[in-house]
């Protein structure tokens, strides 16, 4: 497949356009996966293999963009769920990979030759049980999830770390005659201070793209 330029794109690497690079990249992927499923357990797993080529890149603000880099990442996405009688279930959810980037010595800066995918941790997960039960005419569900992400690097470079992180959510929904409900959902209960990605065009500025704080929502609905 290929993935088309939108504006960042352009903007940032209007020399290349204008010197008569389209911007597209070119994205190979091969995938090979296993499912197996009886009364209560489910459990599918795929490996990924994928290249990107060439990928964008801008370094530093004030300095022309270059178009060096190749990406190649291997991995295994993981989704397996357990279901009991009693009302209890859990699903996980995993992706593990490798990246590396491949430098085609282009314009400088050079010397990315090996480095990890910036943004691209080598794991990430989820965990999500539930218990669904009846308390009098009422039917009520309680959820969590418990997500955590490795460390990733900012840049090409690899000079600029991005922290691991781990957040929890926690929620119940209460349905009283199939029909009223009420829901609590608290979203990042222990108010978890995360960066998903730094300054793209200055890794070292202290700035960048955070998971939001603690946050509690109530909600109530009913179906006719």
């Amino acid at each position: 497949g290929s993935k088309m330029p939108y504006f960042d794109d352009f903007r940032d690497n209007r020399a290349q356009f204008a010197s008569g690079n389209d911007l597209i990249q070119e994205v190979d992927q091969l995938e090979a996966g296993f499912k197996w499923v009886t009364d209560y357990w489910s459990l599918y797993a795929t490996g990924f293999y994928t290249t990107v080529d060439p990928r964008n890149y801008v370094v530093i603000a004030g300095v022309t963009p270059g178009i060096p880099l190749d990406n190649d990442s291997i991995g295994v996405e993981i989704d397996a769920n357990y279901f009991h009688d009693s009302g209890f279930a859990v699903n996980f959810n995993a992706t593990l990979q490798d990246t590396t980037v491949n430098d085609d010595a282009g314009p400088p800066p050079a010397g990315f030759d090996g480095n990890a995918e910036q943004r691209q941790p080598d794991w990430q997960l989820r965990v999500s049980p539930s218990y669904e039960f009846e308390m009098g005419p009422s039917d009520v569900t309680v959820y969590g999830t418990l997500s955590a992400v490795d460390d990733r690097f900012s840049d090409p470079g690899n000079t600029v770390v991005l922290d691991s992180y781990e957040k929890v959510d926690l929620g119940a929904i209460v349905t009283y005659n199939e029909r009223l409900s009420f829901q609590l959902s608290i979203d990042n209960l222990t108010d978890e201070e995360g960066v998903t990605e730094g300054d793209p065009r200055n890794p070292e500025q202290p700035n960048g793209r955070f998971i939001m704080p603690r946050s509690i929502k109530f909600s109530v609905g009913y179906s006719f």
